[in-house]
């Protein structure tokens, strides 16, 4: 989400060095983006006092003229703090600012990707009008494989711990049983939530003699983005692999439930993508996504696939 505000940075300094500290499982989403160093942050769990006190002396070891807040914690602007970071900008969190040397309100109302380029555009004097296009750098997946004349349509369902934003199974069922009856090849995609749904469907899939690749729960984040850059489409409930989807130029259809931002400001601005929201007249949020009718979903992929 972060990434066209990294862009900023890089467009207003051309020849800097760029430093990015981040959790193991977050290094992929900056592949081919021109970063000098990745250092892991590992300061949650145990020894996490000692853990900190190693982070500041790896973040110490280079002199940084500027550091980016993207978390909004105390503790992470105290350790930019300590490691005498000479410029430390992000928002006013946690009483926070007396540690900033450039700070903003937060605006709850912004999504993610327009909170982060808001601040660096603000630091910059407001600079620039447009949010740069968000790209990532992927391969061609090991673990999927388009087969000729077999479209690969990659799924995100969610599971029930995603409460009112997922798929209903019975909807699903539904869905998967329409599949069957199409030339199809089908990746069910998620995280280990995920799972127990995704393996029903799958057996329902397999049971109809529809080729399908089941691995919710399954992939690092590098693998996930070079599987859904791999798709013809991506059906998704998830803003996050929407994005992906939208930064992979994969096409992809939206079924839009309740969400935690405005639909207008989450919405990728891409004319290869569709949504399909239906729940205009509900009053109850669990009852948004149940007006998305199985058949719609596969007559909107008929038409995507030509």
């Amino acid at each position: 989400m972060m990434l066209p505000a990294f862009e900023l940075l890089k467009t207003e300094y051309p020849n800097a060095e760029f430093t990015v500290i981040c959790k193991e499982y977050s290094r992929d989403i900056f592949r081919g983006k021109g970063i000098s160093q990745i250092i892991i942050d590992d300061t949650k769990g145990i020894d996490r006092l000692k853990k900190t006190l190693i982070l500041v002396k790896n973040i110490r070891e280079k002199h940084y003229d500027l550091g980016v807040l993207f978390h909004n914690t105390f503790i992470d602007a105290l350790i930019f703090k300590l490691a005498n970071i000479d410029t430390i900008i992000g928002y006013d969190k946690e009483n926070r600012k007396i540690l900033l040397d450039f700070w903003l309100k937060i605006d709850k109302s912004r999504h993610y990707i327009n909170h982060y380029a808001n601040l660096v555009n603000s630091y910059l004097g407001d600079k620039y009008i447009k949010l740069p296009a968000m790209r990532l750098s992927y391969k061609k997946s090991n673990i999927v494989y388009k087969r000729e004349e077999r479209p690969l349509v990659g799924f995100v369902l969610g599971g029930e711990n995603k409460g009112s934003r997922h798929y209903p199974k019975e909807l699903s069922m539904k869905l998967m049983e329409f599949l069957s009856e199409k030339e199809l090849d089908i990746v069910l995609l998620g995280d280990s939530n995920d799972s127990k749904n995704n393996n029903i469907y799958e057996k329902e899939l397999i049971k109809n003699g529809t080729y399908v690749i089941n691995i919710s729960g399954k992939t690092t984040v590098a693998e996930f983005i070079d599987i859904i850059a791999t798709l013809d489409i991506l059906v998704t409930i998830d803003t996050s692999a929407l994005h992906i989807a939208s930064a992979t130029n994969t096409k992809f259809l939206a079924l839009i439930g309740k969400g935690t931002s405005p639909l207008d400001t989450v919405y990728p601005k891409v004319k290869f993508g569709r949504k399909l929201f239906r729940g205009e007249e509900m009053i109850k949020d669990k009852d948004l996504i149940y007006q998305i009718e199985p058949k719609e979903i596969i007559e909107n992929l008929e038409e995507m696939l030509g």
